[in-house]
């Protein structure tokens, strides 16, 4: 992945390989249906729309009664342009031009995967020792090595969307050192 300004500062140029694509049109359908299915009880649910007032459930059930439609709508509205700008139609390089307000779209997108994904690694909470959260069943007979191979490819797409929101970032809001 190449991450390149636009010229005058006017947006992000993302250079992808056509696989690199395909994985982040999956994970944009990935967050989506968190959003769209998620059990209200699902700790990744709660990191995507906390509680404005976790010490009052009334007020807090009161502010989501007005806010939580918009706020997965815009989440899933920018899911939805990340799908849409991957779509790939074949093997190759995939290039995807983006002005200032649809990269910061992507970087809405960026930052609710990763609270995703940092919740089903257990790389979320204040507990060191917390268990990964199951995105799958897994089955006894492969259950320890099934469930590592999962935890590592989470791991990995973590720490790769944060390489992507990181470079886009230094190219939107370049820092002098």
């Amino acid at each position: 992945m190449i991450v390149a300004g636009l010229g005058g500062g006017e947006g992000v140029r993302l250079v992808l390989e056509s696989e690199e694509a395909m994985l982040l049109s999956e994970l944009a359908d990935q967050v989506d249906s968190v959003l769209l299915l998620g059990e209200p009880s699902d700790p990744a649910l709660g990191r995507l729309l906390p509680s404005a007032y976790p010490d009052d459930a009334e007020a807090s059930a009161e502010f989501s009664r007005y806010t939580r439609e918009s706020l997965v709508d815009g989440k899933r509205q920018a899911a939805q342009r990340v799908r849409d700008a991957t779509a790939v139609q074949g093997d190759g390089i995939v290039q995807i031009e983006l002005d200032q307000s649809e990269a910061w779209g992507w970087l809405t997108f960026l930052t609710d995967l990763r609270l995703i994904l940092a919740e089903r690694v257990g790389a979320a909470g204040d507990d060191a020792d917390d268990e990964p959260g199951d995105l799958a069943a897994v089955d006894e007979e492969s259950g320890a090595a099934a469930s590592e191979t999962r935890d590592d490819y989470l791991r990995a797409a973590y720490e790769w969307a944060g390489f992507v929101q990181g470079s886009m970032l230094e190219v939107l809001d370049p820092t002098d050192r």
